[in-house]
């Protein structure tokens, strides 16, 4: 018997940066491939975004270790697209939930306002 902890990264983008955000949908395509859902757009202020479903795996098991180095090569490419400030036009947040009720925001681009 193993645990299950899911992990799901959605990802929303402007399309005044379409190119940057259409590199970050074709990079989880081809890190996720059918995992990785189609680009929807908002109805208002021309946002998209697009959703990288979990792997399902057990943690641990080596689908597990692979989703997970999948998953930082993913947020270090969007990490790659920001701007010389720091700031990116692209954002995520990786949340991970498991079979316990537990959540978790395990990584995120977006800045915390204090």
């Amino acid at each position: 018997m193993g645990f299950i902890r899911h992990n799901a990264i959605v990802v929303t983008g402007a399309d005044y940066n379409s190119g940057a955000f259409e590199k970050a949908h074709l990079k989880a395509m081809e890190l996720f491939g059918l995992l990785t859902s189609p680009i929807v757009h908002s109805d208002w202020n021309g946002y998209m975004s697009f959703f990288v479903a979990p792997d399902g795996s057990k943690e641990g098991w080596a689908d597990s270790v692979e989703g997970d180095k999948k998953r930082k090569e993913f947020a270090d490419f969007i990490d790659s697209l920001a701007y010389g400030d720091g700031s990116n036009s692209v954002k995520f947040v990786d949340v991970a939930y498991d079979e316990l009720h537990e959540t978790e925001i395990e990584r995120t681009n977006a800045r915390k306002v204090i």
